[in-house]
């Protein structure tokens, strides 16, 4: 079962800040989920890559591209949200009382 897109109500621009209820944190913790976890499966496959065609100078500066590019997509999308991307698959939430803190494969917030 996938995450409930309909609670998804926003999508904000890169720059813009938002607070978050706790409510409102944890809609997004399915979404945040879905797409780190995805983030990290194909970063985990360019990496074993990358390990394998480290003596190809060609080949890994161009999957270290692909790494590049994966990583930056991740981040984009995790501040459209709204959220603020701490380190891969790190990241944290705006409150109103603080920040939240959320890491993948977590299915809860932590109170920062």
């Amino acid at each position: 079962m996938g995450p409930d897109l309909e609670n998804i109500r926003n999508i904000y621009p890169l720059n813009k800040s938002r607070t978050f209820s706790h409510e409102e944190a944890l809609e997004l913790v399915p979404l945040l989920m879905l797409i780190s976890g995805k983030t990290k499966r194909e970063l985990n496959a360019l990496n074993s890559q990358l390990t394998f065609f480290k003596s190809n100078s060609d080949k890994a500066i161009a999957i270290q591209d692909k790494i590049n590019q994966g990583l930056q997509a991740w981040s984009d999308k995790v501040r459209r949200l709204g959220a603020i991307p701490v380190s891969l698959c790190k990241v944290r939430i705006p409150g109103e009382e603080g920040h939240y803190l959320w890491e993948y494969p977590e299915n809860r917030l932590f109170m920062h």
